[in-house]
């Protein structure tokens, strides 16, 4: 009985779909500037932290060494403060993060340290990571990466999806609870913007027109100036190409926990 063999092109095929070996990571691979969205609440935190919901939208600055400096706006149970702190990271081969972050609160009475745990993924343009100490929080933060690291107004142009949520402690004509708004924004280029949204404030839905100015620094973070019914609104953020837009806190007025992110539309 004649033996059969597999033609060679079958056995270069099955070569190529053998899986390929994962790549290490570094401290160099996670370095330069991110936009970094964080969510969570504080559910049992320690002296000098209120408890409640907690958000923060900033900007990263990695040196691929293994440090970083932060600049962020941060809502802290509604009450809204500017932050600038520093923080160590280890990468792992496996591409896993240990980071140290030395946070500012106002009642605490030096920075406290924070550790969180993570992945680095998608080629270094990504990285989540979730608080691990201090213990009773749920807090995490979401890194996309900015690859352009000078910016304008023109950086911000086009159509873009708006997505938001959180919690209205108080402070707004509206009921305190639950928030979200889903929408589409447009932005001219030149610090003017309109858009139309479907809003829910506890449960109770309004399509609002927004329409104001924004401001892209030269950093990539941006400020915007609207007006909602008769309520004067701003939000800080920070643009993020590697995700095609931007995070965004709720900055003003104070009483709210909201953050979101803006997404290109083409």
């Amino acid at each position: 009985m004649k033996r059969r063999t597999a033609p060679l092109a079958v056995l270069a095929m099955l070569s190529l779909a053998a899986p390929a070996a994962w790549a290490q990571c570094t401290n160099a691979s996670f370095q330069g500037l991110y936009s970094a969205q964080v969510i969570g609440s504080f559910i049992t935190p320690p002296p000098g932290i209120p408890p409640g919901p907690t958000a923060r939208v900033g900007r990263v600055q990695l040196d691929g060494n293994g440090g970083s400096s932060i600049t962020t706006t941060l809502s802290l149970n509604g009450t809204i403060l500017q932050e600038q702190y520093n923080g160590t990271y280890t990468i792992s081969s496996d591409c896993t993060a240990s980071v140290i972050l030395q946070v500012p609160f106002p009642g605490a009475p030096q920075p406290v340290p924070f550790t969180f745990s993570g992945v680095l993924s998608n080629n270094a343009m990504n990285m989540n990571l979730i608080l691990l100490s201090p213990a009773g929080t749920d807090v995490r933060i979401y890194l996309n990466k900015q690859r352009k690291t000078t910016c304008s107004n023109a950086n911000l142009t086009g159509a873009y999806g708006l997505s938001m949520n959180g919690t209205i402690i108080s402070g707004f004509l509206v009921p305190p609870g639950f928030f979200a708004r889903v929408g589409k924004l447009t932005f001219d280029g030149n610090g003017n913007f309109t858009g139309s949204v479907q809003t829910s404030y506890a449960g109770l839905i309004q399509p609002e027109t927004l329409a104001g100015t924004y401001s892209v620094n030269a950093n990539c973070s941006f400020t915007t100036a609207f007006t909602v019914g008769s309520t004067a609104s701003t939000w800080f953020g920070m643009l993020a190409d590697t995700m095609s837009g931007a995070n965004v806190i709720q900055s003003s007025p104070a009483g709210a926990v909201a953050t979101g992110t803006l997404i290109s539309v083409q």
